[in-house]
């Protein structure tokens, strides 16, 4: 009972994050006229997949720990073993290891302040975090890793085949594959939630940062054609709460 509820609490999330992203992913088949369901079908088993690593309950060691360093590693080794088995998909092409473009980054500094305002804004409303060491080191290191591998590394690229880039934005070219990967990504942190009932919910006010924060990533991955940049950024932006809460008990 208790794998089927997983299961099913794994599939309902999924198919929220779907239905999210839904309308433009309809926006893009029609403008694009792509057909490509084998490509669209990869996509959703990979969504299924990263959404049961990430639910999956911690294992060994994994328990004792506060932080989910389980599913965080189970997210970098899957797309590694994706690069592994199924032709055409490479470390150059999900970003890994492909050359920083020419002038990548100005951009990317750019890129980082604004990630970076996120978070502030939001410290400025009244969010504060206060971390332990293992939160430090977490924080500094696996999400950014884990989630930009997956999201703007594996699923930003394939959807990038399934629908051409055509958009010039700021220098880099973009397409329809970064808004559906920011809003699937806004979906995997805190715009669908399935309580233990599964009772599904939208919670709005919940993916705004996420989707601000992806649509900023998703744009660095395509100027510098690499994750690195934005697997720093990432990291970096989910310090700037607990660095602005120690500074503030310090000064007070």
């Amino acid at each position: 009972m208790r794998l089927v509820s997983y299961l099913a609490g794994v599939g309902l999330v999924t198919c929220l994050m779907i239905a999210c992203a839904l309308p433009f992913a309809a926006a893009a088949v029609w403008q694009s006229r792509a057909r490509n369901w084998r490509l669209f079908s990869l996509v959703g088993v990979l969504l299924f997949t990263q959404t049961a690593v990430t639910f999956l309950p911690p294992v060994n060691g994994f328990k004792h720990l506060h932080w989910n360093w389980q599913a965080c590693l189970l997210s970098v080794l899957w797309p590694l073993l994706l690069v592994r088995l199924v032709p055409g998909i490479s470390l150059a092409s999900i970003g890994v290891s492909s050359r920083l473009r020419r002038g990548w980054l100005k951009p990317s500094i750019v890129a980082l302040f604004i990630a970076m305002a996120v978070p502030a804004v939001f410290f400025a409303l009244g969010s504060r975090v206060k971390l332990t060491t293992e939160g430090w080191i977490y924080l500094s290191i696996m999400p950014g890793l884990a989630e930009e591998l997956v999201f703007r590394g594996v699923i930003q690229s394939l959807l990038n085949r399934a629908f051409p880039k055509s958009w010039h934005l700021a220098g880099a070219l973009c397409g329809w594959g970064l808004v559906i990967t920011a809003v699937l990504f806004a979906g995997a942190n805190g715009l669908v939630a399935v309580d233990a009932q599964l009772h599904p919910r939208i919670v709005l006010h919940a993916g705004i940062a996420p989707l601000l924060m992806s649509l900023v990533s998703g744009w660095v991955r395509e100027r510098t054609d690499s994750i690195w940049p934005s697997v720093f950024g990432h990291n970096l932006s989910n310090l700037v709460i607990p660095a602005a809460t120690l500074c503030a008990a310090i000064v007070h």
